[in-house]
């Protein structure tokens, strides 16, 4: 994941975890303290399970950016391409042959 990308998926995060304080806060100072107390532990032990979870590692995984991996992958799909470079080449030499073959159909003479 790119330096700009990980930036941005921690941005959008933190703003919805600053937009949902927000919220809770606002809904807390009208209906009271009843709500808030439960409410705030309930989303507090609700965010723990989320973030110690799946999600949570891989966030974590891809906020680290594995440089390794990133190197390994990047190896991986320039051989891929290489591959393919060579396919189309083939593809196009085949092409060119077929054009040769039916010009040279159409340029002799029925019989």
């Amino acid at each position: 994941m790119s330096h700009d990308l990980r930036r941005q998926v921690l941005t959008t995060i933190t703003a919805i975890g600053v937009a949902a304080i927000i919220g809770f806060s606002l809904v807390s100072v009208k209906l009271g303290i009843p709500f808030a107390i439960p409410v705030g532990i309930v989303g507090a032990l609700a965010a723990g399970f989320v973030f110690n979870g799946p999600l949570g590692k891989l966030l974590a995984r891809n906020l680290e950016g594995d440089a390794a991996r990133s190197d390994e992958t990047t190896g991986q799909l320039l051989a891929e391409m290489d591959e393919l470079r060579g396919r189309v080449q083939e593809l196009e030499e085949r092409v060119d042959f077929s054009e040769r073959l039916l010009a040279q159909q159409s340029q002799t003479p029925d019989r």
